[in-house]
């Protein structure tokens, strides 16, 4: 890992580590010490074990006896589990739009699918929070779109065009709602994931 001048957050510090588990950087079973990870980013320990706890509730860590903690080992079955759970979310959230404020995500999806632009796609994720009334849920997605959809948007998929694909296929207000649940899943970031 990098040093990291500016002073980082507990979030920040458990989203890099998140990314060098996700993308294999940090390997399972690899050990992993609060001292260690604090002298390598220039940091104190205590917004990295705080980073640390949060890791270990989210699954990606396990504590050992000796007080360190453990990359755990994440199979195909838990991810395409993970990503089921967030295809389901996607599906609510999707719902929970107001039909003009779906309008605009409409519009920015079609840019992502004419653009191919992963970092945008990010982008409309973060706008999908934003118009989500329901604090509780946007902090979960948010948490989600932290880990695991961030990963699949930067590192697995090849372009931009996934999230135009579900809203352009779901978008449509006038559709029942169980034929929108059901092509989100249809589309959902599980084939991503498993497509490798």
């Amino acid at each position: 890992m990098k040093k990291i001048e500016r002073k980082q957050t507990r979030d920040q510090i458990a989203q890099m580590i998140r990314y060098q588990i996700l993308s294999g950087a940090m390997k399972p079973g690899e050990e992993l010490t609060q001292e260690n990870i604090a002298e390598q980013l220039g940091l104190s320990r205590m917004p990295v074990r705080e980073a640390l706890q949060s890791l270990e509730q989210e699954g990606f860590l396990v504590r050992l006896p000796n007080r360190h903690m453990q990359v755990s080992t994440l199979a195909v079955e838990d991810v395409s589990h993970i990503f089921r759970v967030i295809a389901v979310m996607a599906a609510e959230l999707f719902a929970l739009v107001p039909a003009n404020q779906g309008e605009l995500l409409r519009a920015r999806a079609q840019e992502l699918a004419r653009a191919g632009d992963n970092a945008g796609e990010l982008a409309f994720h973060q706008l999908l929070i934003s118009y989500l009334d329901n604090r509780y849920l946007a902090k979960a997605y948010q948490q989600f779109l932290d880990g695991y959809i961030s990963y699949v948007i930067l590192y697995l998929k090849e372009d931009g065009q996934e999230s135009a694909q579900i809203l352009n296929e779901t978008g449509e207000r006038h559709w029942p709602w169980r034929r929108r649940k059901k092509l989100l899943r249809q589309h959902s970031v599980i084939s991503l994931c498993l497509r490798r």
